[in-house]
This record gives C-alpha cells, structure tokens and sequence, in this order.
C-alpha cells in the first residue's frame, strides 16, 4: 500500500508537463486560433442565413395583390411563331396596341390570349365602357373584340365607307384603317383570325345568340407618310437620320420549294451605314414592304435566308457598312408596277421609301417568249400534245 502513491505521482507530473509544454509550442497555439476562427465564421454564418430565410418568407406573403390583370402587359408563354415552315422558331416582340379610335369615340385597348385549342374567351364585362380586347399576336390583321353594348353596336352598325379607324401602340405608331365592309358571323367562325392581308376586324363580344356583329377595315398608307418621308429609287442612297441605305438589287422568287402554294419571295439586297457617333441597335429599324393597292408585308425570316447576305441584326458600329437582306412573301399573282420599300425608325418615327420596280406576278409573262413547234394528238385521242419553246427575256430568273 506504501508502494502506489510512489509509483502514481511521477506519471502525473509527466501529463501536466506534456500539457504544459504543447501549450507554449507556437504551432499549437496557432492552430488553436485557426480552429476558433473557423467555428466562429460558421456560427455567425448560420445566423445570417436564418434571418433572410425569416425575411424572404415575410416578403412572400406581405402586402396587397394587384388588382390588374397580368396579361395586359407581360407575357410569359410561349413565343409567337412566324414562319413559312416548322424548319425554324423565330421569336418577335410585339408593340402592343393601347388605344383604338372610332368616329366620336376612343377605347383602352387590353391584350388577352388565345387558348391553345383556339378558342377565345373574352373576359371583358359589357359593361365596361370604353375598353376593347386585341387578340395576342394578331399583327398583320389586328382583331379587336368591342363589349356587346347599344352604344358600340349602333357605332360599329353606323360605320360607313371613309370612316376611319386609328390604332395606337405602346411604341408611339398609329395604325390607319380605313371601313370596308359590315358583316354578321357564327360565333364559331375562326376566319376573323386570319393574317392573310393587313387590316383590322372588330366584332362585339358576348352577343346573344349563334351570330356576332364584324367589322372589317383596310389599312391606309397616309399620304403624308410619303410627303414627309425622304423617296429614292434602286441604287440610290436614302438617309434616315444617322443611317445611310442603298437598296442595290431585288429578286423575285416563285419556283422554290418551301413557298407555300399562292405565294412567292421577294428579296431585297441593300446596303446600310450607319454615320454617327455611337453605336446604332438594328432592332430599332422596321423594315416593311407595300404595293401600289396598299397591301402591307412584314419580313419572313425563312425568305430573307434565300438572299445574297444574312438579315440585318445585332448592334452597327459608327460609320461601320454591311450587307444585308430582307425577304417577304407575296402573292403569286400580285399585278404592281412598283413595290415601296419602308424603314422606319422605331424610336423617332422618322420613315425612308424606297421605290422598286416588281417585275413579278404577270409581269414575268410579259417577259416570256413561247414558240408553238407541233401539235400532236395522241392516238388513242385523249390527249393534247404541245412541243416548243420558252425564252426568258426579261433580267431575272
């Protein structure tokens, strides 16, 4: 029993001198400090984290829902499609109408969309005066839904030839259109959608019975646009604020096979320059194309992929020159002297015309020489046989 308080106490000094002497090794101390460092990092880490979770929550769940209706102004669905086949998507952003003008009479202009099986459903109440729905997209012929109300069908049945109708955007245009005709409907007729030709189409919405009132209006090319805006010819150069362009060929295209049937392409091959100081955006500039009946024709992405150089996109740097095409699709028959090219700049409003000489639909007839070589009948009597020969005299194929 002497023997264990001897033999305990010489290892216990030694822990408290090992102990001891790590404390006053520096590597020690400093890993120590390393250690706390880190621990307190992440604690002070931890609670800034809980407390934006707490905020993030409070701000989920706070203040007063919109009264307004998203879809007047934002849309988050799917982009609208344009094109002559499913060999691309082209997305477009669309300078949303605000107002429609009548004879004695203004609208707010709200935007709805078309379901995906093509119905319509009209939210607005009868009656809300003064406000009318476009249909979402309707872009070349813009179709506007009037509340079923006394005082709209006695406007819309009062329409008579010259009257005319003023659609305004978001981006500052004005659309004009003039009446053309008054028609009544089956509810369930979706012809009143079609983007065949430029124009607009009214109809009253929520009318009793199987039939709806439609009013359709052509679209005018204001004379003063013409007066006020600078006209060239082919090959030479028009300015439109701090852009120079020169228009330096067209070609007209009607044997291709992703045309649909009825139409052909016309292509436009120009140059542009932009003789500023800064940095020009092309989006800005609306390239548009108009016959001599005032028919209007937006660029087709697909038709401008047949031309010489690719579409004007993306940014021009100052006094930078480049080659570019615009292509659009017309009717296979379309009889016009002369074709106006249009660029107008978004922004200020400002307008070129370039006049063009078509030399498509009959024209390119004209331009043919046949000769009759023999005339056979088959022996059996049933068929016709022609032989000769086609020359094409005019400069294009």
């Amino acid at each position: 029993m002497t023997n264990e308080p001897q033999q305990n106490g010489p290892a216990e000094n030694g822990r408290t001198t090992s102990w001891r002497e790590s404390l006053s090794n520096p590597a020690v101390l400093i890993a120590g400090g390393i250690a706390l460092v880190a621990l307190l990092a992440v604690v002070v880490l931890s609670i800034i984290l809980w407390q934006n979770g707490d905020d993030e929550a409070d701000t989920a769940v706070s203040g007063t829902p919109t009264p307004f209706n998203s879809s007047n102004d934002t849309f988050t669905g799917e982009a609208l499609v344009v094109g002559m086949s499913d060999s691309s998507t082209i997305s477009v952003t669309l300078d949303v109408p605000v107002t429609l003008g009548l004879p004695g009479q203004q609208f707010n202009v709200q935007t709805q969309i078309i379901g995906a099986d093509g119905t319509w459903t009209p939210t607005t109440d009868a009656a809300e005066a003064g406000t009318a729905v476009w249909v979402y997209g309707s872009i070349v012929n813009y179709v506007v839904g009037l509340p079923d109300s006394e005082a709209n069908r006695a406007l819309l049945e009062g329409l008579a030839p010259g009257d005319e109708m003023v659609l305004a955007t978001r981006g500052g245009t004005r659309f004009t259109f003039s009446f053309n005709n008054r028609s009544t409907v089956p509810v369930t007729n979706r012809d009143i959608f079609a983007q065949n030709s430029p124009g607009i189409t009214l109809l009253l919405l929520g009318s009793e019975g199987n039939e709806r009132l439609v009013v359709n209006g052509r679209y005018v090319v204001a004379e003063t646009n013409n007066a006020g805006g600078s006209v060239v010819n082919l090959g030479e150069t028009a300015q439109l604020e701090n852009v120079q362009i020169t228009v330096n060929s067209t070609t007209y295209i009607a044997d291709r096979p992703e045309i649909p049937p009825g139409f052909a392409l016309f292509l436009v091959d120009y140059q542009i320059q932009n003789v500023g100081l800064t940095a020009l955006d092309s989006g800005n500039l609306q390239l548009g194309l108009v016959d001599s009946l005032g028919n209007q024709y937006v660029v087709s992405p697909v038709a401008a992929q047949l031309g010489n150089f690719p579409s004007l996109a993306g940014f021009l740097n100052a006094n930078q020159v480049t080659q570019a095409s615009a292509g659009y699709q017309v009717p296979l028959g379309l009889e016009s002297n002369t074709l106006s090219w249009v660029v107008t700049n978004r922004s200020s409003g400002a307008q070129v015309y370039v006049s063009l000489p078509f030399t498509g639909g009959s024209a390119v007839a004209e331009g043919l020489s046949i000769s009759l070589a023999r005339v056979e009948v088959s022996t059996d009597l049933t068929s016709l046989i022609l032989g000769g020969q086609i020359t094409n005299l005019s400069t294009q194929p």
